[in-house]
């Protein structure tokens, strides 16, 4: 049986309990369908436990021919982003390998063909929306060895357009998860709560599976709707809320939330601006994510397949900053995001801040995220105590989470420079053009919305 996922080097080899499989890698006389099938015959007649149809082939080709002349420079951070879905995707018991210099030989431990099928062609259709900002269900493909009538072995190429279509019908075909191995230990990788980016697509339920929205910006000086900043639906807030803040596991979970959002604010802008759409975006990085060295190393790596022609209108929103942070350890971070975007900012949830230390280290403006649960006085006592601040900085003061028109009226006169929040504008799956309003405009926009039944967005 597959025990676990090597992500070495080209042609590194799965291991299994009877021994390893004699190296091979394409020749330059073979055609990868070829090598491929070869390949596939020596893990199936090696893994006794290794069934037909749970050895399959997915390939970087589409994405090299649509990157053009920039995959020489990017290939390799590609790679990296490639073999990242693969370990949150996979089981732990799947092993998967770089075959070659563009494709990846999956072998299943357990999944039925159809289920293994579709879990690869979602993992291509993640990496086609997050690198190319679309993806085209049509073109992405994955093949899978399959043994033919005199024992050979043959390939099965399936769409993931035809999968898809399949899988409405036939919910059955969705993976399940590995058992236990038979002496009743549960490995510690298996053990733990699976993260959302490593269940099927089709198994998440909705109160599990992350969302990323875009809520609409005021500009309060130019009284225009320009920028758009990404927030969780309330179910990913309610998840998230509901677990203890010292569990590793939301640690974990936070950061694949940061990955998901960096990743489909990243795609939306590249799809948007390719039809000459332009607007200001904001995109939300915990400090957990950015002080742990191997999440922030991920996460960086990340950052780098931004396309250079969208860094001037992105920023980044540091959450869960520490009371008391070192001006080193700020600056740090700062100077790692600055290659990224325009700018870097400060949310808090709390009124108190570090905003000297924020000044110094680079950050261009702090936020106050307001909670609806607490009473109008209070609320309008924190927009007149916290917005002066940050301008004595010199940084600009924002509010999120602007319910009211009291509250609205209460952060402009205080001096905040921009403005979110159900009264702004509803969160929605795609940023809207730019929109010139006044406040009066926005008040009579929100009386016809229906007023939000939640206080966790």
């Amino acid at each position: 049986m597959v025990t676990h996922h090597p992500s070495g080097p080209d042609d590194a080899l799965p291991e299994q309990n009877d021994g390893p499989i004699p190296s091979l890698g394409p020749s330059p006389n073979q055609s990868i369908d070829d090598s491929f099938k070869e390949r596939a015959r020596q893990i199936l007649a090696h893994g006794q436990t290794v069934t037909a149809g749970s050895v399959h082939l997915i390939g970087l080709d589409e994405i090299q021919k649509e990157l053009g002349n920039r995959w020489g420079s990017v290939n390799e951070r590609v790679h990296v982003y490639t073999e990242r879905m693969l370990k949150k995707m996979l089981s732990p018991r799947d092993v998967w390998f770089r075959y070659g210099e563009n494709h990846y030989i999956i072998v299943f431990a357990q999944a039925d063909r159809k289920s293994a099928q579709l879990t690869c062609s979602k993992v291509m259709e993640s990496l086609h929306q997050a690198l190319l900002g679309h993806a085209d269900t049509r073109r992405i493909t994955v093949k899978t060895a399959v043994v033919d009538i005199g024992g050979g072995v043959a390939l099965d190429t399936a769409r993931l357009a035809d999968l898809l279509k399949d899988a409405i019908h036939k919910p059955e075909d969705i993976a399940a998860a590995s058992p236990p191995p038979t002496d009743g230990a549960i490995p510690a990788a298996e053990a733990r709560r699976p993260h959302w980016t490593e269940m099927p697509a089709d198994t998440i339920t909705p109160q599990l599976r992350p969302k990323v929205l875009f809520r609409p910006v005021f500009d309060v000086k130019h009284k225009v709707v320009s920028t758009y900043c990404c927030r969780t639906d309330a179910d990913t807030a309610r998840y998230l809320n509901l677990m203890d803040s010292f569990d590793p596991e939301r640690e974990e979970a936070v950061f694949d939330l940061d990955m998901e959002t960096l990743s489909l604010a990243v795609s939306t802008y590249n799809e948007l601006y390719a039809n000459k759409f332009r607007y200001a975006q904001t995109i939300p990085v915990h400090f957990g994510t950015l002080a742990s060295s191997r999440r922030r190393r991920e996460y960086i790596q990340a950052c780098r397949m931004i396309p250079r022609v969208l860094m001037p209108f992105l920023a980044f929103e540091l959450d869960g900053l520490p009371a008391g942070v070192p001006y080193g350890r700020l600056a740090e971070i700062v100077a790692m995001l600055r290659p990224f975007a325009r700018a870097a900012m400060v949310i808090l949830h709390e009124d108190a801040g570090d905003l000297s230390v924020y000044a110094t280290a680079g950050i261009k403006g702090v936020g106050l995220r307001l909670d609806g649960r607490e009473d109008e006085p209070h609320i309008l006592e924190r927009l007149q105590t916290f917005c002066p601040g940050p301008r004595k900085f010199g940084m600009f003061a924002y509010v999120d989470g602007v319910r009211t028109p009291v509250e609205l009226e209460a952060a402009e006169a205080a001096g905040a420079a921009y403005l979110s929040g159900p009264i702004i504008g509803e969160d929605s799956e795609v940023p809207e053009h730019m929109k010139r309003c006044t406040e009066r405009q926005l008040l009579q926009r929100s009386r016809r919305r229906r007023r939000p039944d939640t206080p966790w967005g």
